[in-house]
């Protein structure tokens, strides 16, 4: 706008000039450079009037720009297009350091083996709103290779100082209306979950369905598009969860009962990946049901969070030797489907700890898309053991976490060799 003004006056010096020089043909040289100094006066006037103008326009934009982002908070990108509000982005970047202790029993013939290494993790995404529709689009990068349950990627893993792979984590429209809201595309778990019952990086793909406000009754269904068979087959997960979000004084809490079951297809390919191979396709189900709650309140200049969930496979079936344990595993599915974890968190200014003991049977859960970090070297499914963590808030958005997990079979058999695995983390955590 600025320029145009700016242009205009030029144009108008412009013709002023030939007509002051052919009004003034008969006046003296000292006459006609008075007009001129007049002349140079009324424009630099009008120049100055033409640069207030714009500032003030410059200084309303930037204003509701502002008003928009205290509305919002966080960092936001104003979009020109009129429909769209604003672009919220946000990302993380954690750098780990990684030792992995695996101990084997003293008749297995084997040596006790030690791996330590460096991983990264790198997280980008946004969310682009439309509120005057009432729906949002929201895409993430991430770190990592196609496992559903890692986005770490380790540093030199097969070459010397090789570059680490970008793929796409979420891509997802979301619709809004009163208190329920449709979820179209892949996008973040949205059931009520402790850590180990579901990885925090499994990203669902398909359609969720949800109610509820911030206080009061909520409800979750979806069905989700598992895995292409056979390259002719969908298999599906669908699932549904109910509960109920409250308060007592201080206290805040959180009840849900949970159910969630995959196609037969799934179980049918029997791929060794998803430990499915050895068990019976046609007795053999995934049909879990969970109960989950959480309750958080202060003590004293202490927030404290307690979490329990317990589930159990109503579809686990079968001979002994039909688990995802594997053909070695002595006992029936039917009597290994069970799991339960108890843990609690602590938070002292910048100081966190936390723990938690868990006990994951064999036939309990669908190990492949259970937490990755718990049992890693060791099993899927068929284990027990201590989650520790401790961290500190150096800043608000870097921090420094320390986690030690160690756990054994729950149920031993003579062909497992291993005994023990503890695994030792140590992460810098940086928020943007």
């Amino acid at each position: 706008m600025r320029k145009v003004l700016s242009a205009a006056a030029a144009l108008g010096l412009c013709l002023a000039l030939p007509a002051a020089a052919l009004a003034g043909a008969g006046m003296s040289d000292e006459q006609i450079l008075k007009e001129l100094e007049d002349l140079r006066n009324k424009v630099a006037s009008q120049q100055e009037h033409i640069d207030a103008l714009g500032a003030m326009v410059d200084k309303k934009v930037s204003a509701k720009v502002e008003e928009e982002v205290k509305k919002s908070g966080g960092s936001k990108v104003a979009l020109a297009n009129k429909f769209i509000d604003q672009l919220t982005l946000k990302g993380d970047l954690r750098a780990r350091y990684e030792i992995r202790d695996r101990d084997y029993k003293d008749n297995s013939g084997s040596t006790d083996v030690s791996r330590d290494r460096w991983r990264t993790r790198f997280r980008l995404g946004g969310v682009w709103d439309n509120k005057e529709e009432n729906w949002q689009v929201g895409a993430g990068l991430a770190t990592g290779s196609d496992d559903p349950t890692s986005t770490n990627d380790t540093w030199s893993e097969d070459k010397p100082f090789e570059t680490g792979d970008i793929r796409l984590d979420y891509a997802y429209a979301k619709h809004k209306w009163n208190d329920f809201s449709f979820t179209l595309g892949q996008h973040e778990n949205p059931y009520k979950s402790s850590w180990v019952f579901w990885d925090g990086d499994v990203r669902l793909a398909g359609l969720t369905g949800h109610y509820g406000a911030k206080e009061g009754v909520f409800a979750t269904v979806g069905g989700y598009s598992a895995k292409l068979v056979n390259d002719d087959n969908t298999a599906t997960l669908v699932a549904g969860q109910a509960g109920y979000n409250g308060k007592v004084g201080e206290a805040s809490y959180t009840l849900a009962a949970g159910y969630h079951t995959y196609s037969k297809s799934l179980i049918n390919e029997g791929l060794s990946a998803f430990s499915l191979n050895a068990v019976d396709e046609d007795k053999y189900e995934l049909n879990i049901g969970d109960l989950y709650g959480k309750v958080s309140f202060p003590a004293g200049p202490v927030k404290l969070s307690l979490y329990g969930q317990l589930w159990q496979n109503f579809g686990a079936d079968g001979a002994v030797g039909q688990s995802q344990a594997g053909s070695s595993f002595t006992q029936k599915p039917e009597d290994a489907d069970m799991g339960w974890v108890l843990g609690g968190d602590a938070t002292y200014g910048a100081f966190k700890l936390g723990y938690a003991y868990s006990v994951v049977e064999a036939d309990s859960l669908f190990g492949y898309l259970s937490d990755s970090d718990f049992g890693d070297g060791l099993s899927k499914t068929n284990k027990k053991g201590h989650r520790v963590q401790a961290g500190y808030a150096i800043t608000k958005n870097w921090s420094a976490d320390v986690t030690w997990l160690s756990f054994e079979r729950d149920e031993d058999y003579a062909a497992a060799k291993e005994d023990q695995v503890d695994i030792y983390q140590f992460d810098v955590s940086y928020k943007f």
